[in-house]
């Protein structure tokens, strides 16, 4: 290999390696997304409350979560999609 092959073999590798350096993250990395979270939380000691819980009663709930789940059984309608540019309707 000349000179100049070497030379330039050489600062590819040079540039390739230097890209993979890592880049330096900021201290406050990740704080506006602890905020976040934390905003989200009503009650931090809800886990160390033994009281129960208040708002509908047992059958109250359970119809509810039964129509949601409902919701998910029934298949979807179905539609027709026309062509307009042929005139063909297909299903």
């Amino acid at each position: 290999m000349n000179m100049m092959t070497r030379t330039v073999v050489g600062m590819v590798v040079g540039v390739s390696v230097g890209a993979c350096a890592p880049t330096t993250i900021s201290p406050n990395w990740g704080v506006a997304y602890q905020n976040m979270r934390a905003q989200q939380v009503l009650n931090p000691a809800a886990g160390e409350q033994l009281d129960p819980v208040e708002g509908q009663d047992g059958k109250v709930s359970a119809t509810a979560m039964e129509a949601y789940r409902k919701n998910f059984e029934k298949p979807d309608a179905e539609f027709t999609r026309s062509a307009v540019a042929s005139g063909v309707q297909t299903k």
